[in-house]
């Protein structure tokens, strides 16, 4: 049985590379990705460590069971750690506190934390701590993400939880820059009166205590949870050792590396699915060529579990060494990414150290995969008889049959799979649309050998007709046609990568226009520009800057008088801008049909009347001070108003500019570009306030960050899926290359009777490329079903999913797969055409 393995590998070794290549990069994938999310979770784990450096015991508040306890004080005070700082053993006892803040530094705004500077981390890789009021201290990674370095100035504004304010607050200038970055998003460090001086609320964060020489952490931590407990201040707080807290942090920030490690085995497992065909399909081949040495095997006296042994054993072989190079090949694509992630993300980012798992699970689904795509083939070629040994090596024609059985089990599973598609759309459940989408899918895999066949010689035909019957054209479309099954496996795995990507690209742009036209709805217009309040403003400088700009599509302007506003029952009120939700209702800056508002009714946010953001105000009477008079309206709490902006119908826009009287002030509505970036709205409204102008793009900056957001996504998944994909590529070049090897006598006949080397290498080719165009059709048709599918499940019953096409994208992955199926030709057409017409014809 072994010597007939080793006999086997040893004259098949050329036709089992490309097997072993499909089998090294999924096993490579999977490696990778384990090893990578265990260099991702090392970094957490130093960066949870590092916050906590230099502190033995942490105080912290625990969650209360109360929701009725939201209102009451916090358990963390000063005057608690004063308490905790008379500890015997305590050397020191700091609150820590921090706000959350909007982040300004050039044209980049982005949130973060401002918080004290703990004890104990002065450590800097450039500058020195904070000793003033107006200093501050962040880490390396954050610099880089502001651009900024020591002695450049950082503006911090307020934050309220609804939308990014102005950055308009205190300046502070940059005095060190700590190593590595916080696990827990920005932070700035700030001196105690600096801290005071921030905007925000302060929020109580944890109280550190470092220890004196003497007790150990654990003894310390008892004793200062008994003077706790003595002076009436341990409800609500937690008194831990540091390495508990750390443990604990740890514990539930790796949750963010298991995701990574699942998500990288799902589409390692998804690789190794795709390179099953392939090696399945290769051992078919195989088996097929060896007919009458499988037949003389068994004639001079090998049993079939011999053969089929033989053939298991050949199959392990192939998974094992193909394993151990998917292994070395993992190693380095997890040390390029986590070299690429440190130069240009996370400058400390771990170092990839060998773990069990990635050694283990890799080669483990490596072999299983191999094992069980060869356990058919071995079957098959355990039924060969030895008589077969005494037949024509010619290959009988093929007769046309329809395989019943597996048409009816795949057209069954298919309109199961329809059904529960629609079932999960219609109901919103995205379990039942992904097992809908899932049955499908093995249903057209199952299916085939039926449909593949009939289709590339229905297309070779029509291609034929375009080509004026070309002799090429027609050989192409026989042979693929005739060797049904080789042709419908390898055009299965690359229906399984283009339907994916398919699939992805169509969702994420589906899901992506479905949000945009549901928030359209209610924030409708991308930039407000205004001038209120601004005696510098120019309107033709205004005018010139949103003219000038590549991201403005359209602009109009609209009254907007300024009032003075205030709710009924209160003394606060604020100059708010009154526009109508009708003054723009046929011009193309609206995303939407508008703004919706009833005569009598006043659209506004409560903040704009001088009001904290929960105020209940609506159902109340706003009064609208302007000219002298009074105007009563009804209020209508919105968030999604332009800011210092109110809208009324228009019928009470006329009321109100008959008061203000003539020359009521103007907005300039704006509509952004979709294509418009974040740091590109960044810059003009930057521009803007250089010209007294105040500019409201939260619409499109929250659009843009959408995009963007979108955009990262789908280039992660991509990726991801890129090892299915070259596998499936490496799938057709090795079908190919059986095909010539088992046609060399086919080949040789043509030659002899005319055929040139062009015309030959013309017959490969296009055979990948009818193979190719079916998987195109097939998978396009069925990945953007899948698309629409995965959109409307995720989105609630409320909204209303679209499906947009992304015409650009999916003509990009046409062309990406017609390139790779003529590079996936070129080695077989190559051997192909240099095929001898008189040594061909000797060959048996």
């Amino acid at each position: 049985m072994i010597r007939i393995a080793w006999s086997n590998l040893r004259s098949a070794t050329g036709r089992l590379s490309a097997a072993m290549i499909a089998i090294a990069v999924s096993v490579a994938f999977i490696v990778a990705a384990l090893l990578f999310a265990q260099a991702f979770g090392d970094t957490l784990r130093n960066q949870v460590r590092a916050e906590w450096a230099g502190a033995d015991v942490a105080i912290t508040a625990t969650a209360s069971d109360d929701p009725t306890a939201a209102g009451e004080a916090p358990p963390l005070t000063k005057s608690t750690a004063e308490t905790v700082a008379d500890v015997d053993g305590v050397e020191h006892a700091q609150l820590t506190e921090s706000a959350y803040v909007a982040v300004g530094a050039g044209t980049t705004s982005v949130t973060g934390a401002a918080t004290n500077l703990p004890q104990g981390q002065t450590e800097t890789v450039d500058g020195s701590a904070p000793d003033s009021d107006d200093e501050l201290m962040l880490r390396e990674a954050d610099a880089k993400t502001l651009g900024v370095g020591v002695g450049d100035t950082i503006t911090l504004g307020e934050f309220d939880g609804q939308r990014q304010s102005s950055v308009d607050g205190p300046d502070f200038t940059v005095s060190g820059i700590m190593p590595g970055s916080s696990s827990a998003g920005m932070k700035l460090y700030l001196t105690e009166d600096g801290l005071a001086s921030a905007p925000g609320e302060l929020v109580p964060d944890s109280i550190r205590i470092v220890a004196a020489d003497g007790p150990d952490r654990s003894a310390l931590a008892e004793a200062v949870e008994s003077a706790l407990a003595d002076a009436g201040a341990d409800q609500g707080v937690s008194v831990r050792t540091v390495d508990q807290v750390v443990d604990e942090q740890i514990e539930s920030l790796s949750n963010t590396s298991d995701m990574l490690s699942t998500v990288g085995i799902a589409f390692g497992l998804l690789a190794a699915g795709v390179a099953a065909l392939v090696i399945s399909n290769t051992f078919n081949v195989l088996v097929a060529s060896r007919t009458r040495v499988l037949a003389l095997f068994r004639a001079v006296g090998a049993s079939r579990t011999q053969v089929r042994g033989a053939s298991v054993i050949e199959s392990l072989t192939l998974g094992v060494v193909g394993s151990v190079i998917g292994v070395g090949l993992g190693l380095l694509i997890g040390w390029g990414l986590s070299s690429v992630v440190g130069a240009l993300w996370m400058p400390e980012f771990a170092e990839i150290s060998p773990s069990v798992s990635a050694f283990v699970v890799g080669p483990v689904v490596g072999i299983l995969v191999t094992l069980a795509a060869g356990m058919v083939p071995a079957i098959r070629a355990s039924r060969v008889s030895p008589i077969e040994a005494l037949r024509p090596v010619d290959v009988p024609p093929a007769t046309p049959k329809v395989r019943w059985v597996r048409m009816t089990l795949s057209v069954l599973l298919g309109a199961a799979g329809i059904g529960l598609c629609l079932l999960g759309t219609s109901s919103h459940s995205v379990l039942m649309g992904i097992v809908g989408c899932f049955a499908l899918f093995v249903a057209l895999l199952i299916g085939a050998k039926v449909f593949v066949p009939p289709l590339v010689a229905l297309f070779a035909r029509i291609v034929g007709l375009i080509t004026r019957r070309s002799p090429a054209v027609k050989l192409a479309g026989r042979s693929a046609s005739t060797a049904g099954g080789r042709t419908a496996s390898t055009t299965g795995a690359l229906l399984i990568g283009i339907t994916l990507v398919t699939a992805v690209v169509v969702g994420s742009s589906s899901l992506q226009r479905t949000l945009e036209l549901a928030t359209a709805q209610d924030t409708p217009v991308d930039l407000v520009v205004s001038t209120a309040g601004h005696s510098g403003a120019d309107d033709a400088k205004i005018a010139s800057v949103l003219d000038d700009s590549p991201i403005v599509e359209d602009r109009v302007n609209v009254p907007a008088p300024t009032a003075k506003v205030s709710a009924g029952g209160t003394d606060d009120s604020g100059d708010v801008a009154i526009a109508s939700a009708e003054a723009a209702a046929d011009s193309p800056v609206l995303r939407s049909d508008g703004y919706d508002v009833d005569e009598g009714t006043i659209l506004i946010d409560p903040k704009s009347m001088g009001l904290d953001a929960d105020a209940d105000v609506d159902g109340t009477t706003a009064t609208i001070r302007l000219g002298g008079q009074d105007i009563d309206l009804t209020i209508e709490t919105s968030f999604a108003v332009p800011a210092g902006t109110a809208l009324v119908s228009g019928a009470d826009a006329e009321s109100i500019e008959a008061a203000a009287g003539g020359g009521a002030a103007e907005q300039t509505w704006a509509k952004i570009a979709d294509d418009a970036s974040s740091s590109q709205i960044e810059a003009l409204a930057s521009d803007l306030d250089a010209v007294d102008a105040s500019a409201d793009a939260s619409a499109a900056q929250t659009r843009a960050e959408f995009s963007s957001l979108f955009q990262v996504a789908l280039a992660v998944v991509l990726g991801l899926l890129a090892a299915a994909v070259v596998i499936a590529i490496i799938g057709v070049s090795n079908t190919l290359t059986l095909s010539v090897m088992d046609r060399r006598r086919e080949g040789a006949l043509l030659r002899a009777l005319g055929f040139t080397r062009a015309a030959m290498s013309r017959m490969i080719t296009i055979e990948s490329l009818l193979m190719t165009v079916i998987a195109l059709i097939v998978g396009g048709v069925v990945g953007t079903f899948f698309g629409w599918v995965g959109t409307a499940s995720i989105m609630p019953a409320a909204a209303n999913p679209v499906l947009s096409v992304p015409w650009a994208q999916i003509g990009l992955i046409g062309v990406a797969a017609v390139l790779a199926a003529f590079l996936a030709s070129a080695i077989p057409a190559r051997s192909m055409s240099r095929i001898v017409p008189a040594k061909g014809m000797s060959m048996e």
